[in-house]
Formats: C-alpha cells, sequence, structure tokens
C-alpha cells in the first residue's frame, strides 16, 4: 500500500510523511515498512500529544505535529534522517536512554533538564518525557516511541518566584540602606541560571558618579565591575545612557567590550547584559541606582524573560525603598526616644539644680530683711549677688542646651585653625593673664578640620577655659593645643598641667550635665556637656585623659568630610 493509504489524516507531519519520497532515505519505500513501524507511525500521528518514533539502528526520525513545535529548527529537516546529526550537541546524554531501551526497559524523567541546539544556541529547557521500545514481528526492539511535553516555562517561572520570595522576605528586614543592597543581590544570586552575575551601583547625580553598593557574580574593582564609574564615560556601562533614556539598555558583546572577561563558575559565558534603571520613589524624576544584570547564555531574550528583568526592577526599586523607609523611621523613632528620655533626664536635673539656688535667695531675703541696715546688710547682698549670677549661669546653660539639642546644625566649613583659634585667644587673653597662664599651638599637621565655626569656637572656649580655670595651686597652667590627622579625622588635643581629674571616680559622670567635680570656682556644671553635644553633632567623638596632680589632655575627633548614611 502507499503512504496516502496508510497515513492519513495527521495535519502538517502527515502531509510531509506522506509526500516524503522515502525511496531516498535509508528505510525505502513505504511498501517495504514492517508492519509494527506502520502501526507506530498510525498511533503517532493519531495523537495530539508530542510523540516521536526512532526507527531501526540508525534511528531514523518519525514525528508528529506537536513534537515539530518542540524541535523548532530542526523541523522539518530531522524527518526521515537518523538522529544522531541532528542530536550530536547532546548525544551523550540520549546514548545513556537510547541504550536501556534497546535492551527492553521503558524510562521516564520528569522536568529534566535538557540542553538542545535548536535555536542556533545551547538552550536550557525542561522536559518530563519518557523512551518506550517498540518490537517488531519477531519480538525484538526495533525502535522508540518517544512521548515528550516542554515544562521550561513551569520550572523557571517556580525558580524565579523562590528568588522574588527571598527578595521579599530581605526587604522586610530592618536594615541600613547599605545592607540592604547587600540583602538585593544575595537574593538575586540565589537565581543564578537567570541572572549570572548583578551589579548595583548608587547614583551620586552632583558628583556625576556611579558607585559599586553590591554585586555578585564578578569581582569587584575589575574592570568588568569598577568601584566608581564617572558619568561623562560610557567605556565600561553605559550608565548615563540609561539614566538618561529613563528604561532599560541592552549591551551586547561583552567579552568583546570588555577585552577579557573574567573565569567564572559559569555553565557558558554570558555576552549580553541589561542595565535597569531604579527608581526608589515613583515622583523621582531621575534614578538614584543602576542595576546592570548578566542575561543567561542560554535563554532567548524573549517576552518572558524581559518581564522577568522588568519585575525585577521593580521589586528591587521596592525593596530598597523599603529598606531606606524602615530605616529612616526606625532612626527617627530612636531619635525621639532618646529626646524624650534626655527631657526626662534634663527636667529632673534642672529641677534639682534651680531648687537650690531659688532657696539660697530666699533665706538670703529673709537675712537681709532682719539685718540692721550697714555691714552686715552689705555682706548679704554681696551673697545675694552671687547667688543670682549663679541662678543667671544655670539658666543660661539650660537655654544653651536646648538651642543645641533642638536646632539644626549650621553648614560646616572649611575652617583654618589657627583663624579660629585666635579668635577664641582674643576672647580668654584677660582671663589667661590673670591666671598667670600660657597657651601654645602647633596646628602643622593638620592646619585645617571642616565644622561650623560657631561649634568650633565654642568647642575651643570651653575646653582652654577649663585648662586655665583648674589649675596647680603650685604652678602657672600652661596649655598646648595641637592637631593631627588619624585615618579620616582631624584630632584636636588640648593638654594642660592642671590639678587633673580622679578618671577612676568621675569617669562615668565626666561629661553629664551640671556636673562639678570640684569646690574650686563658680559654674554650672554645663560646659563639657556642652562640648560633647557639639562634637556628636558633628559625628565625632570627645575622649579624656588624666593624671591627678598632673594635668589632663581633651581630644576631640573631627571628621575630615560630613558624610551620608
Amino acid at each position: 500500500m502507499s503512504a496516502d493509504i496508510l497515513f492519513t489524516g495527521g495535519g502538517e507531519m502527515g502531509e510531509r510523511i506522506r509526500t516524503l519520497d522515502w525511496s531516498r532515505t535509508k528505510l525505502g519505500p513505504v511498501a517495504g515498512w514492517p508492519q509494527s513501524l506502520i502501526t507506530s507511525v498510525q498511533i503517532m500521528l493519531g495523537s495530539r500529544f508530542p510523540m516521536m518514533v526512532h526507527w531501526g539502528p540508525e534511528l531514523i526520525h518519525f514525528y508528529n505535529d506537536g513534537y515539530a513545535t518542540i524541535l523548532q529548527t530542526k523541523h522539518p529537516g530531522a524527518l526521515g534522517q537518523p538522529a544522531r546529526a541532528w542530536w550530536n550537541e547532546m548525544w551523550p546524554f540520549l546514548t545513556s536512554i537510547f541504550d536501556q531501551v534497546w535492551e527492553g526497559h521503558s524510562t521516564h524523567f520528569e522536568n529534566q533538564l535538557v540542553l538542545p541546539n535548536r535555536q542556533g544556541f545551547v538552550e536550557e529547557t525542561y522536559f518530563t518525557f519518557s523512551h518506550s521500545p517498540i518490537r517488531n514481528e519477531d519480538g525484538h526492539v526495533a525502535g522508540i516511541f518517544v512521548t515528550a511535553i516542554e515544562t521550561t516555562m513551569t520550572v523557571l517561572n517556580q525558580r524565579r518566584l523562590a528568588m522574588f520570595s527571598s527578595l521579599m522576605a530581605h526587604a522586610a528586614l530592618a536594615t541600613r540602606p547599605v545592607e540592604a543592597a547587600q540583602h538585593l543581590v544575595a537574593s538575586l544570586a540565589t537565581d543564578a541560571d537567570d541572572i549570572p552575575f548583578a551589579l548595583l551601583y548608587s547614583i551620586d547625580h552632583p558628583a556625576r558618579l556611579a558607585r559599586l553598593t553590591g554585586w555578585f557574580g564578578l569581582p569587584a574593582g575589575e574592570p568588568t565591575a569598577p568601584s566608581e564609574l564617572p558619568l561623562t564615560t560610557s567605556r565600561y556601562w553605559p550608565i548615563a545612557e540609561t539614566l538618561s533614556a529613563r528604561q532599560p539598555l541592552l549591551v551586547d558583546d561583552l567579552p568583546t567590550r570588555f577585552g577579557s572577561w573574567p573565569a567564572q563558575n559559569w555553565p557558558a559565558v554570558p555576552t549580553q547584559a541589561l542595565l535597569l534603571p531604579l527608581r526608589l520613589h515613583e515622583t523621582d524624576a531621575v534614578a538614584d541606582k543602576v542595576l546592570i544584570v548578566g542575561l543567561s547564555p542560554r535563554r532567548p531574550l524573549d517576552a518572558n524573560y524581559y518581564a522577568f528583568f522588568s519585575l525585577v526592577a521593580d521589586y528591587a526599586g521596592r525593596a530598597l525603598n523599603h529598606a531606606a523607609a524602615t530605616y529612616e523611621a526606625n532612626r527617627l523613632n530612636q531619635a525621639l526616644q532618646e529626646a524624650n528620655n534626655s527631657l526626662d533626664t534634663f527636667v529632673h536635673i534642672a529641677a534639682h539644680d534651680l531648687k537650690g539656688p531659688a532657696n539660697n535667695l530666699q533665706s538670703l531675703v529673709e537675712v537681709y530683711r532682719e539685718e540692721p541696715a550697714g555691714a552686715a546688710q552689705e555682706h548679704v547682698m554681696a551673697l545675694l549677688t552671687k547667688e543670682v549670677h549663679r541662678l543667671t549661669s544655670t539658666v543660661s546653660g539650660l537655654l544653651e542646651i536646648l538651642r543645641s539639642q533642638h536646632t539644626a546644625a549650621p553648614p560646616a566649613e572649611k575652617l583654618e585653625l589657627a583663624g579660629v583659634f585666635g579668635r577664641v585667644y582674643a576672647d580668654l587673653l584677660a582671663y589667661m593673664h590673670a591666671q598667670g597662664g600660657a597657651i601654645t599651638t602647633d596646628f602643622s599637621r593638620a592646619p585645617v578640620v571642616v565644622s561650623p565655626p560657631a561649634y568650633l569656637e565654642s568647642i575651643l572656649k570651653n575646653l582652654l577655659h577649663n585648662a586655665l580655670k583648674y589649675r596647680a595651686p603650685d604652678r602657672a597652667p600652661v596649655v598646648h593645643v595641637s592637631s593631627r590627622t588619624r585615618d579620616n579625622n582631624v584630632v584636636l588635643t588640648i593638654a594642660d598641667n592642671g590639678v587633673g581629674i580622679d578618671l577612676s571616680r568621675d569617669r562615668d559622670r565626666l561629661f553629664s550635665p551640671f556636673t562639678r567635680l570640684t569646690a574650686e570656682g563658680e559654674g554650672a556644671g554645663l560646659g563639657l556637656y556642652m562640648v560633647r553635644s557639639l562634637v556628636q553633632q558633628q559625628g565625632g567623638a570627645l575622649e579624656a585623659s588624666s593624671t591627678l596632680g598632673v594635668g589632663t589632655t581633651f581630644t576631640v575627633v573631627l571628621p575630615s568630610t560630613r558624610s551620608e548614611d
């Protein structure tokens, strides 16, 4: 019988099987085919499920319309041809299956990774399929019956969903923004098959600079992942073009673009990347960050893959925004709590310190009324004046604390230390002479500091005044002021030869408000508290070292530049 009679229906593949000149193939004319082969082909064509028949030792191809879709560019050339030439890229994998079937066993695989070349490149695909033996009229295995369904998108969607779940779980953590960037790329790294590498750059628009804040898959600091990228060049990654276009940008032929490509543990070297602009707020006109993601060389950049990266950009922006908002809210809550605690302490201390002068004033007024006019009243009046001065000093100190804690810090400036010291020295000159003291300086190692001018003057004035005030009784006060650099900080030291401080006893309360460590002199005990507050507002630190009877050294550490989290 002819093929037209034997093979009816079957859509496109039925027509191709009927019209193919089989006499020019290794199987020969249809009239000479065994019934077992004819029946197998008839079953295959009558099914809508993807099916294929391999026949004979050379595994000649037959397949239906459903399987033609799976073959893609291998169709229609594979029809009637031996399998080896058409599946060379995965022949070792197939041979292990075929050997079992030739021995009479069936095989079954579910969501199995398969790497065919059906679009001009080796592709990552997944299939659920089985191979069963076809026996001829003698009962021997003469062919293989294949049923298959592609599950690629099911497997890809499951792993991508798992990555998004990880990303959102990390976003729920209240972390600093820099930690949120690291969490983001760590989540992306859980799907390295879809995203072989990722680089997250934060954009400093005023500086026209992109800074690397998170990465995986590429070594940081290399040309493929620079730590900093000027926006004025597109030599490596065209970040400025992405920001200008406000949409993803595809970069092709990466090994050629960079000259060399680092060897990583990839199944295949990525040749493309997408630059994704991330806007942390919907109202932002320009993106704050750019996420660079590598594309898998084993997946086509089709609508599904592109939609996946659109979701990556959306989720990444939301995750970073959530982390930044949470961090800022926590910071503000902590600051509010600290302010409330400080206010409670402030009110308690203020009430305690104002109560003493008020009671003394009342008692002195009563004594003044009872004393006769003359020397006794003048003595009481002197005591009254002293208590009024003490009360005024306390109130002034309280107001100064309130201003420093509830007023935004003025702008920091680059200041010549010699100039600032000169103004403070002029104010203290009369007091220094009255104490018989001297002040020396050495600003040669760090002549410039960054600080609000009023803050730095107040810091120096308080520390120098204390150094002159708490002099040793047996020697004239000598104070030395110097500066140096340490790491990224400027360190000021104010060293005196005064009475010293018993830090083993007083360290914990040294910088507390209304603390007077000696009975010598007058004051509200607010100077060191104010100095530390002004230093901390600049992100600095105040340290003290002292030896009783020898002297005290205060160390002021100020950042050389002002930075944000």
